[in-house]
């Protein structure tokens, strides 16, 4: 998520400005998408919903499917499908118009050979997660038995709602609902509520008495919004509702957020055209001893993604993990790590890299021994900054300036190196880098990237 300026013909601006092109893939609908699956420590799918009755030997219809929620990351043609077990699958296909959080819909094929519990592993693009159904016996349908929801028509008579709701955190077996109803046949039941807001409520078992009993419904699903959304519950000629409200969750306080599949775009010099993508993974890398968490970018997402950085945060402090060498032209890599951001210190305040030490074969095939560093200041600090781009006008607030100088060591005095100007980068609390322009020693505007759209997750 990081672009700056090198003191060599090999500089990042010059790489920028050859290499940054349309980002074609993105209202492309014949290329792939580019995406995850949101699965918790142990690969079990977050945000999925699964709907309808489950019965052996019942071919299954169209009411039986499940709602899975991915993260999109390069909006395009999509394939979401499950193995088959037990005689039956789930698939999808459609086109992801745009980057973020989407809800896919995979509907039910096939017809389940024997009652019991089916482990299904759910694939999209390169990620898996798992999810479970479970099949009752053919004489078990929901029709079996009969009921009524206590309060229909209207809002369900004590309907307790457990567990805690989060905007974009999954839901567990501690997430339920428990109904009230009242039985006059015995059999088994299915109850499954409407899905509102990225989840719903399911119930399966058996009424073994008539009369006024309680229901649990297990919730699945992530909740997509924070708010207050209303749930249904049908059977037959009999419903009623609930509501359920989910929390926001806490601000993020990161400036430079690294959560996987979290991803950026950025616009330069306010050309629609010209943009570079930006994106977070799952995986990280160890060096010197410490993780840094691999972000990929790319230009032209048909083109596929290349290493972008590798970023870490100890308390306020963000670091990166590069190759100075490369960065700077050098005739050797120099890999080391190096504090770009500091969120917790005051205005004014200023540190410099390690020393970056190595040569440089000029065109002659002169071998000339160089001392470089870059040093910074935080010029601003809680600021708000309106950004424009092709697609609008979005004010952030929070924000830290930072100012990137370059340093050569003369033999006696650190100076700046003229003809390389300084980098200006502005960070977003929760959001992230938001804008950086790069000025020539004049102070006059040689580029800049201004963010356009971003999903931190």
């Amino acid at each position: 998520m990081k672009m700056r300026t090198a003191l060599s013909a090999l500089t990042l601006i010059l790489m920028i400005l050859v290499s940054c092109q349309r980002e074609v893939s993105f209202e492309n609908s014949n290329t792939p998408s580019d995406g995850a699956l949101q699965a918790d420590i142990s690969g079990n799918c977050q945000g999925i919903v699964v709907t309808g009755s489950y019965k052996k030997d019942t071919t299954l219809n169209t009411t039986n499917y499940v709602d899975v929620t991915v993260t999109v990351a390069t909006p395009g043609a999509y394939r979401i499908y499950s193995d088959t077990v037990n005689g039956y699958h789930f698939n999808a296909t459609g086109t992801f118009t745009a980057a973020g959080s989407s809800t896919v819909r995979l509907q039910a094929s096939g017809k389940p050979l024997t009652a019991g519990t089916n482990n299904f592993t759910l694939n999209y693009d390169s990620t898996q997660c798992f999810f479970t159904v479970t099949v009752t016996e053919a004489g078990s349908s929901s029709g079996t038995s009969v009921f009524t929801f206590d309060g229909s028509p209207n809002g369900c008579t004590n309907a307790a709602v457990q567990g805690s709701y989060t905007q974009n955190v999954a839901l567990t077996s501690a997430n339920k609902v428990v109904i009230s109803v009242n039985v006059t046949t015995i059999g088994s039941y299915s109850i499954t509520t409407s899905t509102a807001n990225g989840f719903a409520f399911i119930g399966l078992g058996n009424f073994t008495t008539t009369g006024p009993q309680t229901v649990e419904l297990t919730a699945s699903g992530l909740p997509l919004q924070a708010g207050t959304f209303t749930f249904n519950l049908t059977n037959g000629s009999t419903t009623c509702t609930f509501p359920v409200t989910c929390d926001a969750p806490p601000a993020p306080i990161d400036y430079f957020p690294r959560t996987a599949n979290s991803n950026w775009s950025y616009e330069f010099d306010d050309v629609a055209a010209d943009s570079l993508l930006i994106r977070a993974l799952a995986n990280t890398i160890t060096a010197g001893g410490n993780t840094y968490t691999i972000f990929m970018g790319t230009e032209d997402a048909s083109l596929g993604f290349d290493s972008s950085g590798y970023y870490r945060k100890n308390a306020g402090t963000y670091y990166e993990w590069r190759d100075m060498g490369g960065y700077f032209g050098l005739d050797n890599p120099l890999w080391m790590e190096f504090i770009f951001l500091k969120d917790d210190q005051a205005v004014g305040h200023s540190w410099t890299t390690s020393n970056i030490s190595g040569t440089v074969t000029d065109m002659n095939n002169n071998v000339i021994p160089v001392t470089l560093r870059m040093k910074y200041e935080i010029l601003q600090k809680d600021v708000s900054l309106s950004v424009t781009s092709s697609t609008g006008t979005v004010n952030h607030a929070n924000v830290i300036v930072v100012e990137e100088d370059y340093e050569i060591f003369n033999g006696t005095a650190w100076v700046h190196i003229t003809d390389f100007g300084t980098a200006k980068y502005y960070y977003a609390r929760g959001k992230g880098m938001i804008k950086v322009e790069f000025f020539d020693d004049a102070g006059t505007l040689d580029l800049q990237a201004e963010i356009r759209r971003s999903v931190v997750l």
